[in-house]
């Protein structure tokens, strides 16, 4: 039995040498003895421990130092076989005492693995290498499996680990907006702190203090005026949108009217000459008229969309709204009672 190199114990195609065993039997009774020696010496580099296949060349060879040799291989393989004893008997008899080997072959022993001659190697290594071949397919098919087992599983934690990364960046991202949201368009209920008083200064005016007088009052009637309106009108709005289970296009409705009356009085503002005493009061009243302009905007977007952040915007314009509006209202009255106080005065003045 031969083996490969590097794998003891593996059989080098032994059905072929024993194809070209009884191939060589049935040549050397037919009488075809160089057609059995072939034969049968191919069968043994291909399977060296065939025990019939040396007794069989060992007929077929016409030298009798090279019969010697396939007997000694028989008894190597086999310690008690009587044909190659009594072989050997007769050639000692005939005087033969030394063997040769035979062609391409090489004595082989029953402990070690023979050294194959350039010849033999270059027949057994097709033998080889299908083996060889084999091996490394079978190798590499389980390296195959084994990544066709792991691509799945890595693709899977893969995934998982990205759906994970997006899941905890969107929240994050959430959380960031609606903080951003909160600090933008949280109405806080600040206490609004009282504007001072400003302490009137005496002017050198153009015109004389009676005309000027004059003026100042007919400024004041006239927001008085305005602002009795904007009340009349603020009064008819909460009236409209406070009743419950109200529409929304009732509301809507109201919303708009408040702002026609709001838009007219800020024309009929502009339409006032102002003295100037009240000019900051006028500036303040004016802007106060526009902040409140504009959340009745942000209120009617918001029944358009029912976007919260539009009720926001509108909460934060009528609170600033209030602020001027408070502001020129304070002046307003600081100026009527200048002007009442000096009524009074007047009326003890020697004529």
């Amino acid at each position: 039995m031969t083996t490969t190199a590097g794998e003891p114990g593996v059989r080098a195609n032994p059905t072929e040498a024993r194809e070209l065993v009884e191939r060589g039997i049935a040549a050397a009774r037919g009488g075809q003895r160089r057609v059995a020696a072939g034969l049968l010496a191919r069968a043994l580099k291909l399977d060296p421990r065939d025990e019939r296949a040396w007794l069989w060349l060992s007929e077929v060879v016409d030298d009798p130092e090279q019969r010697a040799f396939c007997l000694h291989a028989v008894l190597r393989i086999n310690p008690h076989n009587p044909h190659a004893h009594r072989g050997l008997a007769y050639l000692a008899r005939q005087g033969t005492t030394t063997a040769r080997q035979v062609a391409d072959l090489t004595a082989l022993t029953a402990e070690s693995t023979p050294v194959a001659t350039p010849a033999e190697q270059a027949t057994a290594s097709p033998n080889r290498d299908w083996w060889l071949q084999w091996r490394w397919q079978r190798h590499e098919t389980s390296r195959v499996r084994v990544v066709l087992w792991l691509l799945p599983i890595v693709l899977l934690t893969v995934a998982l680990l990205l759906h994970q990364s997006v899941r905890a960046a969107r929240e994050q991202t959430l959380a960031a907006l609606a903080a951003e949201q909160d600090q933008t368009f949280t109405i806080t209920n600040d206490p609004v702190l009282p504007f001072a008083t400003p302490t009137p200064v005496p002017e050198l005016e153009a015109e004389p203090l009676a005309v000027v007088e004059s003026l100042t009052v007919s400024y004041l009637t006239a927001i008085d005026t305005i602002r009795a309106e904007l009340r009349k009108a603020t009064d008819t709005y909460r009236q409209e949108t406070g009743q419950p289970g109200g529409a929304s296009i009732n509301h809507v409705a109201a919303t708009q009217r408040l702002r026609a009356a709001v838009a007219q009085a800020l024309a009929n503002l502009g339409e006032l000459r102002v003295p100037g005493v009240l000019t900051p009061a006028h500036e303040d009243y004016r802007r106060g008229l526009e902040f409140e302009l504009a959340g009745l905007d942000a209120i009617l977007e918001f029944y358009s969309t029912y976007d919260v952040a539009n009720a926001n915007r509108a909460a934060l314009r009528f609170q600033e709204a209030r602020a001027f509006i408070e502001r020129a209202q304070a002046s307003f009255q600081n100026q009527s009672q200048i002007l009442g106080e000096r009524s009074i005065l007047s009326a003890y003045t020697i004529r």
